[in-house]
């Protein structure tokens, strides 16, 4: 009986020992959080497999900390209706009027939205009341995050003129076959999807941009626990720090992105 014990006990010891010779990553407690698709490079699908430099910055921040990610894809719309009641950790892609009552983190990355329109047509966009003599395709919920709501020369929603969408390539392609006079979104992103579906004019001044919304677009995440919140954000000012922030944007081709807050 003692030698089964100690045998016993040797086991036990050896188990807690292997467990805590394990790879961090291995030990992690897991997180589920929501990203809003179809907005590459920012985060998009690819066969089922999730990817994009959003993704990989909160993943790195959260591994930094201590935790593995479990990533879903639901379009914020969705996801800020049933967020109290899901299982969600923490959502990402929002701004600080998201989800009001939870912890909102520093802003990890920014958009830099503009407008575009196709030279030929010479249209003239001195200010964004200019928009609703267009047709414009924009991407869900912009009107609102870009405060064109609250602007007094423009409606309170997106007037008929305005078409919403919740993929960004779509909303790209919709822009190329003529079917917008307008194009709203970030610069990245079209520039993106524009090369990859092989949209983009011979002509580099077949295109006009209109800088109608000079002020970054940053996004953050929302936590159900503050102290996560907290968390995250120590970790994302330890990865700025150390380079990896700018590797990340790197690996997907983008180098003139600055630190966050800056």
């Amino acid at each position: 009986m003692g030698q089964g014990r100690t045998s016993r006990s040797g086991w036990v010891a050896g188990a807690m020992l292997t467990l805590l010779l394990l790879p961090a990553d291995s030990r992690a407690a897991g997180l589920t959080g929501s990203f809003a698709s179809g907005k590459a490079p920012y985060l998009w699908e690819d066969a089922g497999e999730i990817r994009g430099a959003e993704f990989d910055i909160v993943k790195t921040v959260l591994r930094r900390a201590g935790f593995e990610l479990h990533p879903r894809a639901m379009p914020n719309n969705r996801l800020i209706a049933t967020f109290p009641d899901s299982d969600f950790d923490f959502a990402t892609g929002l701004q600080p009027s998201d989800l009001p009552g939870y912890c909102h983190t520093s802003a990890y990355m920014s958009y830099h939205n503009i407008a575009i329109t196709r030279r030929a047509d010479h249209i003239a966009l001195n200010d964004p009341a200019a928009l609703l003599h267009y047709k414009v395709a924009i991407r869900q919920y912009l009107y609102q995050d870009l405060g064109l709501d609250r602007l007094g020369t423009m409606p309170a929603y997106p007037p008929g003129n305005f078409t919403e969408f919740t993929a960004q390539d779509q909303q790209v392609r919709f822009f190329f076959a003529g079917r917008a006079d307008v194009i709203i979104l970030d610069q990245t992103i079209f520039q993106w999807y524009a090369k990859r579906l092989d949209l983009l004019p011979a002509k580099q001044d077949a295109l006009e941009v209109h800088d109608l919304f000079p002020a970054k677009h940053g996004v953050r995440a929302a936590f159900k626990d503050p102290k996560l919140c907290e968390a995250f954000d120590r970790n994302l000012a330890a990865i700025v720090a150390d380079g990896s922030y700018r590797a990340i944007w790197r690996s997907y081709g983008i180098d003139d992105v600055r630190d966050p807050g800056k």
